[in-house]
């Protein structure tokens, strides 16, 4: 009997397209030959939310979509019920993003995240399934690990597997240590490590490398040979599911027509091998950076695009492959392919660069465009100068191309006449898109500044 395995999605997962996470192991599961169900109940909160109001929450980032599902987990412990006092000025700017009362959020707390857990575990026939794995990114940790807990407790015998941008390196093996319902954690890539999990649960013998687990109580982990997989041979994302499943929740959807498809044809960083952004907490285990086949990227494309009636894509690399910008987005001018691409670029591109890329369907590209200051760029280590910065904008904007980028503050070393340069400058460049937004510079886990305080 082929193993049945199901994979889940929870809030706060973004509910306007599917899941690469998810897709990508469903596609390997099934090459594998085991039976795979996708269960995207992101989409079912979100519908129940309201539409509007999740996908705000979805954009914030400091912990909001944690903290709402932190009651069923942890209960009313201090800690908690102080969360809203202590972030009052996020929690006053999600309150205005919503236009919903501080008391709105907490009754979603204390309310509707219960009894939206309840029946998710009840609703799923949870106990028919080996595995049922999580894949955490964002703010999807707590409601995981809430109804990983729910299933385990009322299905004793299914094995819960977690893995994820949440749970990579040592911070999976943590959450395994203090969640005693998890009975294994893929702590990096998973391509290469399931097909041999997938036969120990079938076949018996030791748990392969890669893979977290108990014996005795002893958190146990070794290793695998390679911390990632040569990625050009991996196939296409299987996002059947989640579009089954949105049309039952909402026949009508616009997210149906013409939908967005996440693809991917390069991970790790091509840049952060030579020179990691200071403040960039990416690739933590897993820079070397590794791209797809053109041919097999031309194939893959035209597959997505044919079977979800769609030519919109957003490619989710950490930056394009330099190669793709004649090989794969030249020729799909050249062909004259009617797609349109969100991409992240480095801002270092040239005029005859931008042009193939906006003939070649890209239409938001995101350059990492953070200051106009040099001596900000230097400290961030970016490689870039202002006047490229610029450039990119111009270019971008002469040939019809979105950029999305913003303007970060509070790096170490900088001066107030770097703030002083800018404004000058900027007061020139009114005719060029403004920034999304200025933020802070956060601390984050893997990036240089933590590595190397």
């Amino acid at each position: 009997m082929p193993l049945k395995i199901a994979l889940v999605n929870m809030p706060f997962g973004f509910h306007i397209y599917p899941s690469i996470q998810l897709g990508t192991l469903s596609t390997l599961l099934k090459s594998k030959g085991c039976e795979v169900k996708s269960h995207y109940l992101n989409l079912h909160f979100a519908h129940q939310l309201g539409l509007p109001i999740y996908n705000q929450l979805c954009e914030k980032r400091f912990l909001i979509g944690e903290w709402l599902f932190s009651h069923a987990l942890f209960g009313e412990n201090l800690k908690n019920k102080a969360y809203p006092e202590n972030f009052a000025p996020h929690m006053e700017d999600v309150c205005q993003s919503i236009e919903r009362p501080l008391d709105y959020l907490l009754d979603v707390k204390t309310k509707m995240v219960p009894e939206f857990l309840k029946w998710c575990r009840d609703a799923g026939n949870w106990g028919d399934f080996d595995v049922i794995g999580f894949s955490s990114t964002f703010n999807q940790n707590v409601a995981s690990l809430t109804l990983a807990k729910m299933i385990k407790e009322k299905f004793p015998h299914v094995k819960i597997l977690f893995g994820g941008s949440n749970f990579e390196s040592e911070m999976g093996l943590e959450y395994f240590r203090v969640s005693p319902w998890i009975d294994y954690v893929i702590p990096g890539e998973a391509e290469d490590i399931l097909p041999n999990f997938v036969n120990y649960l079938e076949k018996g013998g030791s748990v392969p490398k890669g893979v977290v687990y108990r014996r005795d109580d002893e958190v146990l982990y070794e290793e695998p040979d390679a911390m990632f997989g040569n990625f050009s041979d991996y196939a296409a994302p299987d996002y059947q599911d989640f579009f089954d499943q949105l049309r039952e929740i909402d026949p009508e959807s616009s997210l149906l027509e013409n939908p967005v498809i996440l693809y991917e044809t390069a991970r790790g960083c091509w840049w952060g091998e030579k020179h990691h952004c200071t403040f960039c907490g990416l690739n933590a285990s897993t820079m070397k950076f590794r791209s797809k086949p053109m041919d097999q990227v031309h194939t893959d494309l035209a597959e997505l695009s044919q079977k979800h009636d769609s030519f919109r894509f957003r490619l989710v690399d950490n930056i394009l492959e330099m190669k793709y910008i004649d090989g794969v987005f030249g020729d799909l001018a050249e062909k004259n392919f009617d797609l349109q691409f969100f991409i992240e670029v480095k801002s270092n591109l040239t005029k005859k660069q931008i042009k193939t890329l906006a003939h070649g369907g890209a239409k938001v590209i995101q350059p990492g465009i953070e200051s106009f200051s040099m001596n900000q760029l230097q400290e961030m280590d970016k490689g870039v100068r202002p006047l490229q910065n610029i450039l990119c904008m111009k270019w971008s904007m002469y040939y019809g191309v979105e950029v999305n980028w913003n303007i970060l503050i509070g790096f170490p070393g900088e001066t107030n006449e770097d703030y002083r340069q800018q404004i000058d400058l900027i007061k020139l460049l009114f005719h060029l898109p403004p920034p999304e937004c200025v933020g802070d510079l956060w601390l984050e886990r893997f990036s240089p500044y933590f590595m190397r305080p």
